[in-house]
């Protein structure tokens, strides 16, 4: 009995993505293997490519390296999602039963968890440093180009057959296609500018796998409804303050070294302004990392934090009373560091924009 593929374009159809190779549904998350899965996903060593393009089944080239370090990083998720739900459920606790005395407790395990799984997910991105050389990456970046304002594709491309025959122009495959983010950035409640770079962080949406989507959409809505950030930052318990700055600082701290990765592995290499998901090469990611670093200073400021910092030295009284010496020394270096890094990142910026011409104003 002869065995006939289905069309492709209905399989796109049943998974709900654009007919173009992707992050999650392409490259990445859904091309892998265990050698042996006894060993799970925790030794990199142990999980390989299934498809690649030049050297990429090769687990030692550059190409292998860049996609299983995501893969790598995304294993360590299990912790990340359970924390998220559980602060969203211990606040919508505290919200519909005033006398609920877990919720603080519960929210801080959350939070918690969140930062037990990206001590783990930021340790394994560092490792891309050594399993993805920087001179490397431009030898495969080509090929996962997508067709969203790149110039080698200005009128788009046609599928014939498909889409009434209409040019299509769709974004190519990005890291910032991944769920782990995008999900912080819902359960903390970041706000992000209303500019045309935040409209592509939401245009990257539909680029993810449906249960992925579904998901982030119910934490960024439950979030929002139960009033996460407002708990987290005015409960009137300063060491809840701190483990949410310590989580908003993770997120920094992740952005800050995808900008490292996008300075060092690309903006140095080549002179193209456009990045592989047809972003701005300069201005995308600063837009995020600084709306970050704004709310770590609104939040310090605004929960009484900042005052009890400004004072230099723990005492153990006055507003500090309910903050460990750690607990001060801990988020004064974060502060201090975010402080200096928001100023770092904006000269940075000015002088790449500088450099090649580009209006920072208008993006």
């Amino acid at each position: 009995m002869g065995y006939q593929m289905s069309h492709p374009m209905l399989i796109l159809t049943s998974l709900d993505i654009p007919a173009f190779m992707s992050y999650a549904a392409s490259y990445a998350l859904y091309n892998y293997y265990l050698v042996d899965p006894s060993k799970g996903h925790d030794d990199y060593s142990n999980i390989r490519l299934i498809r690649a393009f030049e050297k990429g089944l090769d687990p030692k080239s550059s190409e292998a390296g860049f996609i299983l370090t995501h893969i790598h990083m995304v294993a360590q998720t299990g912790k990340l999602i359970e924390g998220a739900a559980g602060v969203v459920e211990a606040v919508d606790a505290a919200r519909s039963d005033k006398k609920d005395d877990h919720a603080i407790p519960d929210a801080k395990v959350g939070l918690q968890s969140i930062l037990q799984a990206m001590t783990v997910i930021e340790a394994n991105m560092e490792k891309m440093w050594a399993n993805s050389l920087p001179k490397d990456y431009m030898t495969y970046r080509t090929f996962i180009y997508g067709i969203t304002n790149q110039s080698m594709f200005p009128d788009g491309v046609v599928y014939e057959g498909q889409y009434d025959d209409k040019p299509q122009f769709f974004r190519g495959e990005s890291g910032a296609n991944d769920s782990i983010i995008p999900l912080l950035d819902h359960v903390c409640e970041i706000p992000m500018p209303e500019n045309p770079l935040t409209q592509i962080l939401r245009e990257f949406r539909q680029y993810r796998p449906k249960p992925h989507r579904e998901f982030l959409t119910t934490i960024r809505e439950k979030a929002a409804d139960v009033g996460v950030r407002d708990f987290l930052t005015n409960s009137g318990d300063l060491s809840l303050v701190v483990l949410y700055l310590r989580v908003l600082d993770h997120i920094r701290s992740f952005r800050w070294r995808h900008w490292q990765f996008t300075r060092e592995y690309i903006i140095k290499r080549t002179s193209h302004p456009v990045a592989t998901g047809g972003s701005p090469i300069i201005t995308w990611l600063p837009n995020q990392l600084s709306a970050v670093m704004q709310l770590m200073e609104d939040v310090c400021k605004g929960s009484g934090l900042w005052a009890v910092l400004a004072e230099g030295v723990w005492s153990g009284g006055g507003a500090a009373a309910s903050l460990t010496k750690k607990e001060f020394e801990l988020i004064k270096d974060i502060m201090d560091n975010a402080v200096d890094q928001k100023e770092k990142l904006a000269k940075e910026v000015a002088k790449y924009c500088q450099d090649r011409g580009v209006d920072a104003s208008k993006v």
